[in-house]
Order: C-alpha cells, then sequence, then structure tokens
C-alpha cells in the first residue's frame, strides 16, 4: 500500500470542507422507475437524493434515498405522475447545498422493438428454425398476469463485473444490491465479460435500445468477485443478497488443462448453505458453464465446480443446433444452449450488451457493431449458461413455489433432443434421453415454462441421500490393454427409487492418471463415461485421490441394484492400481 507523507514539523489542525452542489443532475424514464445521474462530486462520500411528488423549493427531509455513486435507479413509480428531485453530496463536513431541481415522469416501455433483435439467433433461429431457446412464445402468454419477462425475480451474475449504467441494462439493475469486491463498494462496473452475460439474461426490451435478454425484465444484481479472485470473494458471492434466485456462473476452473481441478472446500460449503437455506429454503438455483477445453481434451467433470452436484452445468450449441466444438462432454451435463461457434461475420456467435465505450469485446473492428456498447462476437459455454438462468427466472415468475430440485427435474423433462442422429444418444430406464455432449438436450424455454406452470410434483428440501460403503478393489490395471478391469458393488435398502444425482468417488494410484478411460454402469444398464484416455497438460497428471465425479445420467432409476465400475489403461509406458471406489446417491 502507498501512504502519503507530508513534510514540517506541525500536524494539520484545518477543518475539511463540506462538497460542493452536485451538478449536471439528468433523469431519464422508465415503465414505473426513473434513472438519476449526475456529476460525480471529488470530495463526497456519499449522495442523498430527496424527492416528491410535488414540485421542490429546497430539500424534503422526510423523504430522501441515501447512496454511494452518482446515480439512483428509482423504481416502484407510478406511470405518468411527475416526481421531482434535488441531489445533495455529503462528507464527513457536513452536507452540501441542494443542487439545482429536475422532474421526470416514468412512462410505460416504448413499442418500438430492439434494434439489434433480429441479429439475436439464440432468441429466434431464422436460418435452423427451431435451433433457439423458444423464448418468445413465453413472454407474452404465459401466468400470473399474461406476462412473462422475468418480473420479479432477481437474477445474481457471478462475473468480472456488471456495468450498472449500461443503457440497456441500467434499468433492470437492482437498486443497492450489486457488491464490488474490488473497492467494497455497490458498483461492480469493471471487465467486460459479465456485463455481456448479463445482456443474454435481461437486456430490457421495448425500449428502442440494443437488443433483449431471455428474461429482459428480471432484476439484474452484479457480484464482481471473479475480478478479486479471491477464493473467499467466490465463495461469499454464492449465498450474497436473499432475494436472489438463480446465479449465474460463467467461470470455472482454467479450461484446456485436461486435468482435475479441485473446487474449494470453503466454495462447496457456500453452495450447500445456498441450497438450503437460499430462496427462504427452496433453495437457489446455481447455473455453471461447462467448459470451453474441449479441443484440448478437456472434460467438464475434470473440473470440481462444473461436476458439483448443486449445480446445473451447460454445454453450448452452434446457431445449427450441434456441438460447438470447444464445448466439453461430460456424465454431469445437464443441459445445452446457444453459445455460438465461427466467426462473427458468419453471423455464428452471440449478440449480447457489451462495455460502453472502449471497455469491452468490440473493439470497433469491421466485423463487429459500430455503437460500441454492443458486440455479435460472444461465444463460448459462458454464453450459453446466462441462457439457462434467464430461462430459470421465467419459471419461477410463473411459480415462486418451485424448489431448485423442481427446477432442475423440469428442465431436464422439457429439454429438446437436438443434433437427434447424434451417435450418443440414449434413453435411461428412467425414459430421459441422454447424451454425454448434451446433457439431456437443449434447453426450451416455453416447453419448460408450461411444465413449471403446471407443476405438482414438488421435491421440497434435500434429497435423500444414500452412501455406500467403500469397495476396496485393490487390483491391478493392465497397461495399455482394452479390456482393463471390472469392480462391483451391491447395493440394498438404499431408499431411493429415484435418483437425482450420483457422485462417485474414485482413487487410483498411477503416475499418469490420464492413460485411464473410467465408465460406470447402472442396474439398468445405463454407461456413465466419466474420464477418457487424455494427455494432461504440460504432462503433470493429478492423481485420482478420492476424485468426486458427477452423474446426471440415472435420473429417475432405482439406486439398487449391482453398479460396476470398468478401468481401462489405454496408453503405453504407466501402469497402477484401482484402489477404492464409492458412491453416493442423492434422490428420493
Amino acid at each position: 500500500m502507498l501512504s502519503a507523507c507530508g513534510g514540517g514539523g506541525g500536524s494539520d489542525s484545518s477543518t475539511p470542507a463540506a462538497p460542493a452542489a452536485p451538478v449536471n443532475l439528468q433523469v431519464e424514464p422508465g415503465d414505473g422507475m426513473l434513472q438519476l445521474t449526475w456529476a460525480a462530486v471529488a470530495t463526497a462520500q456519499s449522495y442523498r437524493v430527496y424527492w416528491s411528488t410535488d414540485p421542490l423549493t429546497g430539500i424534503n427531509p422526510a423523504a430522501f434515498i441515501e447512496v454511494d455513486a452518482a446515480s439512483l435507479l428509482h423504481t416502484g413509480l407510478t406511470n405518468a405522475v411527475p416526481y421531482h428531485y434535488v441531489v445533495t453530496a455529503l462528507n464527513t463536513a457536513g452536507e452540501s447545498a441542494p443542487s439545482a431541481s429536475i422532474s421526470g415522469e416514468p412512462g410505460a416501455a416504448n413499442p418500438e422493438t430492439d434494434p439489434l433483435l433480429s441479429d439475436q439467433w439464440h432468441l429466434n433461429n431464422l436460418a435452423w428454425p427451431g435451433e433457439d431457446v423458444d423464448v418468445m412464445p413465453v413472454w407474452n402468454t404465459c401466468a400470473p398476469a399474461n406476462s412473462c419477462r422475468g418480473e420479479g425475480v432477481q437474477v445474481a451474475v457471478v462475473d468480472d463485473g456488471l456495468e450498472v449504467g449500461h443503457e440497456d441494462l441500467f434499468q433492470n439493475v437492482a437498486t443497492g444490491e450489486s457488491h464490488d469486491y474490488v473497492n467494497s463498494g455497490s458498483d461492480p462496473t469493471g471487465g467486460s465479460h459479465g456485463t455481456m452475460a448479463a445482456g443474454l439474461i435481461a437486456a430490457r426490451d421495448l425500449n428502442g435500445r440494443g437488443l433483449s435478454g431471455v428474461a429482459p425484465r428480471a432484476s439484474l444484481v452484479g457480484l464482481n468477485a471473479v475480478a478479486s479472485g479471491r477464493i473467499q470473494d467466490l465463495a461469499d458471492a454464492m449465498t450474497r443478497g436473499d432475494a436472489v434466485a438463480v446465479r449465474s456462473n460463467s467461470w470455472g476452473s482454467p479450461d484446456g488443462r485436461a486435468d482435475l481441478q479441485f473446487a474449494p472446500q470453503v466454495w462447496r460449503s457456500a453452495i450447500e448453505t445456498g441450497l438450503a437455506q437460499g430462496r427462504a429454503g427452496l433453495g437457489t438455483l446455481y447455473v455453471w458453464a461447462a467448459g470451453n477445453g474441449a479441443l484440448a481434451g478437456d472434460n467438464a467433470n475434470y473440473d470440481g465446480y462444473a461436476n458439483h452436484r448443486g449445480v446445473i452445468a451447460v454445454a453450448a450449441l452452434g446457431p445449427s443446433g450441434q456441438r460447438a466444438s470447444y464445448s466439453e462432454p461430460g456424465a454431469n451435463l445437464w443441459l445445452s444452449a446457444p453459445g455460438g461457434t465461427g466467426s462473427c461475420s458468419a453471423a455464428g456467435r452471440l449478440a449480447t450488451t457489451d462495455r460502453s465505450g472502449a471497455e469491452g469485446l468490440n473493439a470497433g473492428g469491421a466485423e463487429d457493431y459500430s455503437v460500441l456498447e454492443y458486440t455479435r462476437c460472444l461465444q463460448g459455454t459462458s454464453a450459453a449458461a446466462p441462457l439457462v438462468s434467464g430461462v430459470a427466472a421465467l419459471m419461477l415468475q410463473t411459480n415462486p413455489a418451485l424448489g431448485w430440485r423442481d427446477v432442475r427435474i423440469i428442465l431436464a423433462q422439457s429439454a429438446r433432443r437436438n443434433d437427434a442422429t447424434h451417435a450418443d444418444w440414449q434413453t435411461n430406464a428412467a425414459g430421459y434421453n441422454i447424451n454425454h455432449t448434451y446433457g439431456f438436450g437443449a434447453v426450451d424455454a416455453a416447453a419448460a415454462v408450461a411444465l413449471a406452470e403446471s407443476w405438482t410434483d414438488y421435491r421440497s428440501g434435500a434429497p435423500s441421500r444414500h452412501v455406500t460403503p467403500g469397495t476396496l478393489a485393490d487390483v491391478a490395471i493392465p497397461d495399455n490393454e482394452p479390456t482393463g478391469i471390472t469392480s462391483a458393488l451391491s447395493v440394498t435398502s438404499s431408499g431411493i427409487t429415484e435418483i437425482e444425482w450420483v457422485e462417485i468417488i474414485v482413487s487410483a494410484d498411477h503416475p499418469y492418471s490420464g492413460d485411464l478411460d473410467i465408465e460406470l454402469t447402472g442396474p439398468s444398464g445405463t454407461v456413465s463415461r466419466l474420464a477418457e484416455t487424455h494427455a494432461c497438460w504440460q504432462d503433470n497428471c493429478t492423481p485420482y485421490l478420492e476424485w468426486i465425479f458427477g452423474s446426471a445420467r440415472y435420473l429417475g432409476e432405482p439406486a439398487d441394484g449391482t453398479w460396476t465400475l470398468a478401468v481401462r489403461d489405454l496408453a503405453a509406458q504407466d501402469a497402477g492400481r484401482l484402489d477404492e471406489w464409492q458412491l453416493i446417491f442423492h434422490g428420493r
């Protein structure tokens, strides 16, 4: 840290001056809200916004809102009613004189369509009809008030920042709910990745600007824990904000390392807290980017964040509905969603909001928009996850009683079987379509919201849990031999007739764990491909030492019966042993 130092021998006993009055007060109307901004005062520590529905001749001590930053989104207002404002600045020396007064009237949304909406193939795919999130039929038809655009549902964007004053986001930013982990304030503006993710979730619709999110009236909360990078901040972002219903996470372990990467225990504990206590006990929804490292042999099940039982891991699709080349496979995948592929000029990537000016992905190149506040060049599972977060917000708006387990089941049941000729599609014993590349399929907002609206099969509280004893295999794995070894585990009296998730804990003593191919077969014949033979990052392999794989593929199947783990060493030179393995079932 730098500290200021002064010369001379005496202490400074001068009294600090009160701040100057704020200037350049501006107001912009929205539907039921007014956005106020003013020029920041250098010596101010906070501001007071005094307001009234009667003309102001000075300050009104009975009605003010105190804020840290030089802006306020005043919500909950009545359209066509005049509101009058003055602003003062405060510091330890006192309060400034009031600014000049300003007035504004909230108004209904501009009926003009969003000018870039036609570029959002992920919302309405004209080139490949049906290969989108199928959200447009939802917006004007679902309960409770013949409008389903995410109203009343808070979605936190856990990322590198969120530009809270962005012209196409500010109307949806929840006042005072965001947090800056870098500077300990309430304005997480910074980076660019989070602003792009936020636009996919809840860019404001029908305002004559930009484009639209999947849930274009949901409330956004920015949590820039990724910018700080501190583990304790990332864990805190999993539970901060009592009103947050969905937490969208377009981050995780580094992509392309094809190595086991553990999630810290403090983060895992925070997820468990959110599942148990979030949304007044109904549970927070955690949506997660599955990872972009497929071209380097990476697998979403090597990522301790993406394979946690409490998250919804999302893979990425190109505009044709087929896997984006970078999108990682995994038995832990729950869903797929558009993530984009190809070049910007080929219109294969996603259009969304970007940091204003030159701070974002759009640097003004010929392939991107001339208006720098938007980009059409986003791609990745980082884009797919926010789309699912928006769909989850629509589901919770139409049925706020849904628990986190209900939302997961509904998403699985309503998913669309995309890329129908893909060789890996199977149907498990409970009738679910499953695929190591796509999970249960592509997210379908219309089907998910309709099912949420009529849902009666509620799964309240935590799922039942059955832990098997560790199976001490202690058997050598033949080197470079395709038959490999198998080890069986018999499960009886588990009490679980419908699995929701299986954790597979594996310990194998092998000097190059990337040689191993590992599969689990359930009693009904459903197979989970947990690990594939691959080159480790920089030839440095983390061993399978109590590594927890996750599998979604047994959804709805019973736990009782014989489970078989097959381990094969499919590369030469190194040999090892399967030491022990164990299963943990979650379900009902």
